[in-house]
């Protein structure tokens, strides 16, 4: 992977911890009882957990299908 893509990447996921870190502070500062706002970030979080974890397991897929088509190639020269 190229040192734009690094940067890239890297970009993308400070934006995407920013913006989890500023909904999760919108919630506890939201007009509304403690009870529903614990509710209300525990969904948040096991909804974003699930997405979280799903876009790992594409990125190792990915990584995976990266590094095998190198030894692929590596093998044909």
């Amino acid at each position: 992977m190229d040192r734009k893509t690094n940067e890239t990447m890297v970009d993308a996921l400070i934006l995407l911890g920013g913006g989890v870190l500023g909904a999760g502070l919108a919630l506890l500062f939201a007009p509304q009882s403690g009870q529903k706002s614990r509710k209300d970030i525990a969904r948040f979080s096991r909804t974003v957990g699930r997405k979280s974890d799903l876009a790992m397991r594409k990125l190792a897929d990915n990584v995976i299908d990266f590094a095998d088509a190198v030894a692929h190639r590596r093998r044909h020269w």
